[in-house]
C-alpha cells in the first residue's frame, strides 16, 4: 500500500489514511492517545496513537 499507513481508530476499526492527502495532524481533544488526521475540506478522522506517533507513521510512508 504505497502512500497509505494504516492506524486504529479509539473504537478498534481498521482505517488507511493516504498520507498524501493530510494537510495537518493535531492532538485530539478527548485524551493524549488519541490524534485528529485532518484532509482536504475540513474532513478529519480519529486515530489511536499520540501526536508524535501518528505524524512518524505519516512522515514513514
Amino acid at each position: 500500500m504505497n502512500g497509505y499507513v494504516e492506524f486504529e481508530t479509539p473504537e478498534g476499526d481498521a482505517v488507511a489514511i493516504n498520507a498524501d492527502r493530510v494537510n495537518f495532524v493535531r492532538r485530539y481533544r478527548r485524551g493524549s492517545d488519541a490524534s485528529a488526521v485532518n484532509f482536504e475540506k475540513g474532513n478529519y478522522i480519529v486515530v489511536k496513537g499520540s501526536l508524535s506517533e501518528v505524524m512518524k507513521a505519516l512522515a514513514d510512508a
